[in-house]
């Protein structure tokens, strides 16, 4: 796709980490909501995914991680998800919010009542305040999940056992199943069976807390009390194998691990499990096929992820139009056609899939249709830049106009963020951008001070004039809006 801006940076902008004009990062905020339940103000800490992406959909909802122990895991998951989810284009997991939540009083929090018919008040806290309060106050999807590491991978459990509609999975980190003489971990292997667990997920991690020289044949048959954790988790898991009650389970054993070194790996290769039919299974020879095979494609993984998390996933907007234009660059129409249709048919609501779809419609020399999705683009926002496109189509002056001095736009422009320059020159009476590395591009004039990129009219330029002097550009392309500011 030949543009204004590179090809490769159109990637780095749309697809990794936002960069700011600040020497602050930030990952988070801490908020503080007072718990009727609990008597006490509870301290949260959150990450949104609009903190780490420039693809930033205000309509988009997002799966929950609710973190105990947050403020020891917080860094770690937050990582973890931002790099497998929006990192170097990755699309290995969802999008998701974090909420960690501070402690205040461990053991109270996360042993389950000694009294198997009565709930923890912890849980109560995390039902009928904390979740209400996320769900309202944040983008959020029905899917959460629950992570726990010792104590708090018991509770992970006990929730799981107890309350299976509360969360979608689990996972549960070298969980202290040994405690009060293993009698929450009888509780589940009593209880769980007897529960709907179709479609939830657990994975638990487990570390490697026997003594040294001790091998996992020995500790089966040892009854000490240093091996009593490890040989719960191994009952669990034992039992798991055997009972899942349509439970989805995995369980791997960290044998160069300890009980503190284990959290990260088992969020890494618990959010892998949970998530596992998530990652699109494309080549580069699926998306180079010419034919409409991609977006087929694309359309029945979605579907699938759809029917997994219980809620309407699609691929992202900006993703597919990215594919589309491309295709309609290199004249691969039926594929294009495919893949425009896709985004309609998932983004019913936004006016730039319309648009776009316009743009293929005018490269097919189909003036009915080119107009028909653009007024329908109209309809959703009315964005200047669209009337001016639809305007110069029924008007017939897609041309520069004569009448104007191309000259005054001549120069340098520089992308201030990204430190890249582009240059805008008349050659052979006619206007052309050239950026680092890839094709001129001809600009063609839309009305004064507007112009469109001949064979892409999905992308917009604006010149911001001070006089008949330019001082910046933006470009509104399917990707996003990006301004450069005049240099000589």
């Amino acid at each position: 796709m030949k543009t204004l801006i590179t090809s490769s940076v159109l990637l780095l902008l749309t697809f990794c980490v936002n960069a700011q004009n600040t020497e602050n990062i930030s990952i988070g905020k801490k908020e503080i909501i007072f718990s009727r339940v609990l008597n006490e103000n509870r301290k949260i800490w959150i990450y949104t995914p609009n903190l780490t992406s420039q693809s930033v959909s205000p309509e988009k909802r997002y799966p929950v991680v609710y973190l105990l122990d947050g403020d020891a895991h917080f860094f770690s998951t937050v990582g973890i998800i931002q790099q497998l989810s929006q990192a170097n284009g990755n699309g290995v997991l969802p999008e998701m919010i974090v909420v960690a939540i501070e402690n205040t009083n461990r053991f109270r929090d996360f042993v389950p009542s000694d009294d198997l018919n009565k709930t923890n008040p912890f849980i109560d806290f995390l039902t009928s305040e904390l979740i209400p309060h996320i769900d309202k106050t944040y983008s959020t999807s029905p899917y959460k999940l629950l992570v726990g590491h010792s104590l708090g991978g018991l509770t992970a459990i006990d929730v799981l056992t107890n309350f299976p509609q509360l969360f979608n999975a689990c996972i549960a980190i070298d969980p202290s199943m040994w405690y009060n003489n293993e009698k929450f971990l009888n509780n589940t292997i009593d209880k769980l069976p007897k529960q709907n667990m179709n479609g939830k997920r657990l994975f638990v991690g487990t570390a490697n807390t026997m003594p040294r020289g001790m091998t996992l044949s020995q500790v089966k048959n040892d009854n000490s009390f240093e091996t009593q954790h490890i040989r719960s988790i191994f009952k669990l898991d034992e039992f798991l194998k055997e009972n899942t009650n349509g439970l989805l389970y995995a369980q791997k054993y960290y044998e160069t691990d300890g009980h503190n070194t284990i959290p990260l790996l088992s969020e890494y290769d618990g959010l892998r499990f949970i998530f596992d039919y998530f990652h699109l299974d494309a080549t580069e020879n699926d998306f180079a096929d010419s034919t409409a095979f991609i977006a087929s494609k694309i359309k029945t993984h979605y579907a699938n992820v759809s029917d997994k998390m219980g809620y309407k996933n699609s691929a992202p907007e900006a993703l597919i139009n990215y594919f589309a234009f491309d295709a309609l660059g290199n004249n691969q129409f039926n594929k294009a056609q495919a893949l425009f249709e896709l985004n309609i048919e998932s983004y019913p609501e936004s006016s730039t899939v319309y648009e776009s779809y316009a743009a293929y419609f005018l490269a097919k020399k189909d003036t009915i249709n080119t107009i028909s999705n653009y007024n329908n683009a109209l309809q959703i926002e009315n964005k200047a830049e669209t009337q001016l496109k639809l305007n110069a189509l029924l008007t017939k002056e897609t041309s520069n106009p004569v009448t104007v001095d191309l000259q005054k736009y001549v120069g340098v422009y520089v992308l201030e963020t990204y430190n890249i320059s582009i240059i805008l020159e008349i050659r052979d009476a006619k206007f052309w951008a050239i950026a680092p590395e890839q094709d001129d591009s001809e600009l063609q004039m839309l009305s004064e001070n507007v112009f469109t990129v001949k064979g892409n009219n999905g992308i917009t330029v604006t010149f911001q004039m001070d006089g008949d002097k330019p001082k910046a550009f933006t470009s509104v392309q399917p990707n996003g809006t990006f301004q450069a500011v005049f240099r000589k």
